[in-house]
């Protein structure tokens, strides 16, 4: 009948609209799904770089880590030499302060001889000469400690040979002044 004919139009046309909005909600949940997928893709994307970089990162400070550590040895050897350094350049200034007094001792020596060898040789002028060498000799005993130990060497020899010509002259002075003595003794018989 044409009753039960619209119901069931209605019924079919009420199914179909059901079955149109069931396919556009699953067409719009897909859709849904396929946006989502693509943000976890993206997302999942984003971490692997966040990763990679983290990872770089990672890499990048425990380089650093040990470049800073090689710069804290690098500096701590530094100060260990520039310690070692300087206890080389303090006692070389020990080392140059003691040369010096030991310069000074042997100048004040060898003006001391030179006294002495005036003395002794103020009527010989050959020795005068050699007395002029080594007051030139003190002046170049500044050159080196060795050098001065070789030329003091060298004039406590020429003193020795001044005292023993020194003597050598007493001894004939004494033995004119005896004979004198006995000239004057026979002289007076």
């Amino acid at each position: 009948s044409t009753e039960q004919k619209a119901q069931y139009d209605c019924v079919a046309a009420a199914q179909e609209a059901h079955v149109a909005k069931l396919t556009a909600d699953a067409a719009e949940l897909k859709a849904g799904y396929d946006k989502y997928s693509a943000d976890a893709a993206e997302y999942k994307a984003g971490y692997d770089k966040l990763s990679a970089d983290n990872a770089e990162q990672q890499e990048q400070l425990s380089k650093a880590a040990v470049d800073a550590a090689e710069f804290k040895a690098g500096y701590d050897k530094l100060l260990v030499d520039t310690s070692e350094q300087q206890a080389q350049l303090d006692k070389a200034a020990a080392d140059a302060a003691e040369y010096k007094a030991g310069f000074d001792k042997l100048s004040a020596d060898a003006a001391e001889h030179k006294a002495g060898y005036d003395k002794l040789s103020a009527d010989n002028a050959q020795q005068q000469a050699q007395l002029d060498k080594a007051a030139v000799d003190a002046a170049e005993f500044k050159a080196g400690y060795d050098k001065l130990l070789v030329d003091t060497t060298e004039q406590r020899a020429q003193l020795d040979k001044a005292s023993a010509d020194a003597a050598e002259y007493k001894a004939g002075w004494d033995k004119l002044l005896a004979d004198t003595v006995e000239d004057k003794a026979q002289a007076d018989k």
